[in-house]
């Protein structure tokens, strides 16, 4: 029966639990809005998702990582458009990325072909988006509550995520845990959680392929493929991080110039 409801965790579903905890308690404390976002895009949970799934990168992960986008967007509409509370905005979100994720699972095709197109589109997907998207400083904030009282409150979060870990199957490693604990912290900049997420479009495909290749041709231990695919995936990310922060500060000074 427990195995049935998921609530028979393996040490690597503990272990994702406390890195995502950590994460999550950290960004509450940040004031910089884009730094709670990169809490968000570094995949460390990921990673760690990906140890606890036991299950090779394919087209289920470059999937999921298109879906967080519209994850965040859609709590960023609902929230500031629609006046819906933060809260529900992060729940409706949350049960879109769960309904659509497990409508596509079973439709998926098993193939490379597939998982390399996805791949490539999550790519021009981020491109575009990081060349267009509009850029300006965030409003900084920083959670008043003492740790001793967030950090719980947090891992109780997590953990209530992680009972559907089983459901999501490849879907797991990019379900925004992070980035639902994210979107409450930064409720007053859902902007630069947005701006962020072209970021891992960018960079994630290259390391779920390079993870994806290594594994099924090289038969490397899971902690080592996912060492290489961090790698790749930290010098990709961090000149693009560089470059999103000189443009919210020229955006910035722009904006401060004009009044």
């Amino acid at each position: 029966m427990l195995e049935h409801l998921n609530f028979n965790f393996s040490f690597y579903d503990w272990l994702l639990i406390f890195m995502v905890t950590a994460l999550g308690t950290l960004s509450a404390y940040l004031k910089d809005p884009q730094l709670k976002a990169v809490t968000a895009t570094i995949p460390i949970p990921c990673g760690f998702a990906y140890i606890a799934v036991g299950l090779p990168m394919g087209a289920a992960n470059a999937i999921s990582g298109f879906m967080c986008l519209l994850y965040v967007h859609i709590v960023r509409v609902l929230h500031y458009k629609v006046k819906i509370p933060i809260v529900p905005s992060i729940i409706a979100g949350l049960a879109f990325f769960v309904a659509l994720g497990t409508f596509l699972m079973p439709r998926i095709p098993d193939s490379e072909p597939v998982f390399i197109g996805v791949c490539i589109f999550d790519l021009i997907v981020g491109i575009v988006l990081f060349q267009t998207q509009d850029y300006k400083a965030g409003v900084r904030y920083k959670t008043p509550l003492p740790v001793y009282i967030k950090a719980p409150a947090i891992a109780g979060v997590v953990g209530g995520l992680m009972l559907i870990k089983r459901l999501m199957g490849g879907f797991c490693t990019s379900f925004p845990m992070m980035n639902s604990i994210v979107s409450y912290e930064s409720r007053y900049s859902l902007g630069d959680q947005c701006r962020q997420l072209p970021l891992f479009l960018i960079a994630g495909p290259f390391m779920f392929v390079e993870m994806h290749f290594i594994e099924t041709r090289l038969g490397w231990n899971h902690w080592i493929v996912l060492l290489c695919g961090y790698v790749l995936f930290a010098a990709i990310y961090w000149p693009l991080n560089q470059e999103l922060k000189r443009r919210n500060e020229r955006a910035e000074k722009s904006y401060r110039s004009r009044k």
